[in-house]
C-alpha cells in the first residue's frame, strides 16, 4: 500500500521539472527581446594583469580606460545598463566541431549532451557558447565554433567585479574586439529578481494557453475517437467486400482483391512512410526512398546502422531486412548504409 504514492510524487515531480525546464528555455529565449526594448548603458570590464580596467560603449564606440585599484567601487554610472566581462583568452577552451545540418535547431542539447567529452569539467560546472559557421557541407554537416571554461576558474574574477560593486550580464573572452558584440556570451548574467519577474509574467501568458490548448485538445480527442470509429465502419465494409470478390472469384478476381489490399491501412504506402518516420532514430536521415508493392530500399546515414534492422521489424513491420551493401562508418562515426527489406503484409498478386 506505501507504493504507491511513491511513482506518483515521482512522476509529479519530473513533469514539474520538465514544466520548469520549457519555461526556462522559452524565458531564455524571449530575453533578448526583453533586453533589448529595455536597453540601457553599455559597459564593458577587462579584467588582466594589471586589474581591473573599465569601459563605456556608446554607439558602438569605446570609451576611455577607467582603471579601477583593489577595494576600490566602480563610479555609479557603471552600475546600471548591461556589462560585459571580459577574462583573459588562457582560461578558455575551444573546440571545433562538425554536426549534421538537420540537427541545426537543436544545437544546445547536443552540445550540453557532450559537455563532459569535449571539456575536462563536469558538465554542471562548465560555461560555454558556441558559433555555428555559415555554409554546408557536402556530407550535409555544419562546423560548430565551441568556447569554454568552468564556473571554478571564472569564479574569481566574478567576485573581483562584485567587490567593486557590479554585476555582469555577459561573459566572454578578452580575445574578441571589445566594441563589438560577443560572439561567445558564456554567461547571461540577468539579475535573479528581473529574471524573475519575466519568468512569472511569461508563466501567466502560458497558463492562458495551455487551458485554451486543454480545449483544443479535447476537442481534437473527440474528433480521433470518431475518426477512429469511421475507420473500424471502413474497414469492416472492406472486409465484406473482400469476401464478396473472394465467393465470385472467376478471371480478374486476384487483381481486384489485390487493389483492395493495397489500399488497407495495414499496406497502404502512406501509411508505411508514417511507419518509417517514427521507426527511424532521429540521429538517421535517408537520402533515397524506394518503395515497390512488395519490397523498399532505403539509403542515408546513421550513428548505428546496424540497430536499424530491429526498430524498422518491430516500428515498420519490414521483414527480411539485410544490407544491400558493406556499411562504411565516416570520420563522423556515422555509417553509410543501404538496406532492402520486404514489406509486411505486401499483397500476394503484387509479389
Amino acid at each position: 500500500m506505501l507504493s504507491i504514492p511513491v511513482p506518483v510524487r515521482s512522476a509529479a515531480g519530473a513533469a514539474r521539472a520538465v514544466v520548469a525546464a520549457l519555461l526556462d528555455a522559452f524565458v531564455a529565449s524571449l530575453a533578448p527581446l526583453a533586453a533589448r526594448v529595455a536597453a540601457g548603458p553599455r559597459h564593458v570590464a577587462v579584467i588582466g594583469p594589471d586589474g581591473l580596467v573599465l569601459h563605456t560603449l556608446h554607439k558602438g564606440r569605446l570609451g576611455p580606460p577607467l582603471p579601477l585599484a583593489d577595494g576600490a567601487r566602480a563610479p555609479e554610472a557603471f552600475r546600471t545598463g548591461d556589462l560585459q566581462l571580459r577574462l583573459p583568452p588562457e582560461l578558455f577552451l575551444t573546440r571545433s566541431l562538425r554536426l549534421p545540418d538537420s540537427g541545426r535547431g537543436y544545437l544546445q542539447p547536443i552540445i550540453a549532451h557532450r559537455l563532459e567529452r569535449l571539456t575536462p569539467w563536469r558538465a554542471d560546472k562548465v560555461l560555454y557558447g558556441y558559433g555555428v559557421v555559415e555554409g554546408v557541407s557536402e556530407d550535409g554537416t555544419i562546423g560548430v565554433d565551441l568556447l569554454a571554461t568552468s564556473v571554478d576558474l571564472a569564479a574569481p574574477f566574478l567576485a573581483r567585479l562584485e567587490d567593486a560593486g557590479l554585476s555582469a550580464t555577459a561573459l566572454g573572452s578578452a580575445a574578441e574586439p571589445l566594441d563589438a558584440p560577443l560572439r561567445f556570451d558564456l554567461y547571461r548574467g540577468r539579475s535573479q529578481a528581473a529574471d524573475g519577474r519575466l519568468r512569472a509574467r511569461t508563466a501567466r501568458v502560458l497558463a492562458i494557453l495551455l487551458a485554451g490548448l486543454a480545449g483544443t485538445c479535447l476537442v481534437s480527442f473527440l474528433l480521433a475517437a470518431s475518426a477512429s470509429a469511421d475507420l473500424q465502419e471502413t474497414e469492416r465494409r472492406l472486409a465484406t467486400l473482400r469476401t464478396r470478390l473472394a465467393l465470385r472469384g472467376g478471371p480478374g478476381s486476384s487483381r481486384a482483391s489485390a487493389l483492395i489490399e493495397g489500399k488497407r491501412p495495414d499496406t497502404a504506402t502512406i501509411v508505411l512512410i508514417d511507419r518509417l518516420s517514427t521507426a527511424l532514430p532521429d540521429d538517421t536521415v535517408l537520402r533515397e526512398l524506394d518503395i515497390d508493392p512488395a519490397r523498399i530500399r532505403l539509403v542515408g546515414r546513421s550513428a548505428d546502422a546496424p540497430g536499424l534492422i530491429a526498430r524498422l521489424e518491430t516500428g515498420a513491420g519490414l521483414k527480411n531486412l539485410r544490407f544491400a551493401a558493406p556499411v562504411i562508418r565516416d570520420a563522423d562515426r556515422r555509417d553509410a548504409f543501404d538496406l532492402v527489406a520486404t514489406r509486411g503484409g505486401a499483397p500476394e498478386a503484387a509479389r
